[in-house]
C-alpha cells in the first residue's frame, strides 16, 4: 500500500499570507478565471502548494473537451425548449410534457419558467354533472 502524505495544519503566519494572496487575486478580479497565469495568480498557487492544498503549482489550461460538452449541452436544450413550447401550446401539462420528451419534470418546469412559457394545469375539484 502507498502511503498517503498527510497534510500538516497550516501556521497562523502562513495562512494569513494564504488570504493576503487571496484577497489580492480578488482586488485584480480574477475571481471567475480559473485559468489565470498573471504574477498574482500564480503567487496565490505556488502558496496553496506550499501549504499542501493543491498537488502543483501550474495552472494548467483545460481541454476542448468540457467546451465540446458544454456545447452539446446548450444544442440539447435549446432543441427541448422548442419541443416543451410546441408542447405546452398544444395544451399539455407539465406532466404531460415530460412523459413525452423523457425529461425530469423538474427540468421541464425550470426552462417553462426561464423562458416564460405557460404550461396549463389540469383542473382539480368536481367534475361537472352535464
Amino acid at each position: 500500500m502507498s502511503k498517503v502524505k498527510k497534510r500538516i495544519r497550516p501556521t497562523k503566519e502562513q495562512a494569513q499570507e494564504l488570504n493576503r494572496r487571496l484577497d489580492a487575486v480578488v482586488k485584480a478580479g480574477h475571481t471567475s478565471n480559473l485559468y489565470c497565469d498573471c504574477e498574482v495568480c500564480q503567487a496565490l498557487a505556488e502558496q496553496a502548494e506550499l501549504m499542501g492544498y493543491r498537488t502543483d503549482s501550474t495552472i494548467k489550461q483545460p481541454s476542448d473537451k468540457w467546451d465540446r460538452r458544454k456545447q452539446v449541452y446548450e444544442r440539447k436544450r435549446q432543441i427541448d425548449l422548442v419541443k416543451v413550447a410546441n408542447l405546452a401550446g398544444q395544451g399539455l401539462t407539465s406532466a404531460e410534457i415530460s412523459e413525452k420528451m423523457h425529461r425530469s419534470k423538474s427540468y421541464i418546469n425550470k426552462l417553462a419558467r426561464e423562458f416564460d412559457i405557460k404550461i396549463f394545469t389540469k383542473k382539480r375539484g368536481r367534475k361537472p354533472c352535464h
